[in-house]
């Protein structure tokens, strides 16, 4: 089972349990870094994309 990844402010990544995440970030909320998540573009079907619009 993959754990979440943690990323603190000192540079410290922390994989936490999700049994364990709720206190975790309770107990640490000071410490840890908020990053922006990268949006990913969906993939593209080649089937759309191969027809032209006329």
């Amino acid at each position: 089972m993959e754990m979440p990844t943690v990323y603190l402010k000192d540079g410290t990544n922390i994989e936490v349990s999700l049994e364990d995440l709720e206190d975790y970030l309770y107990d640490n909320h000071d410490q840890i870094e908020t990053r922006p998540r990268k949006l990913r573009r969906p993939p593209v079907d080649n089937s759309i994309t191969s027809v032209s619009n006329k």
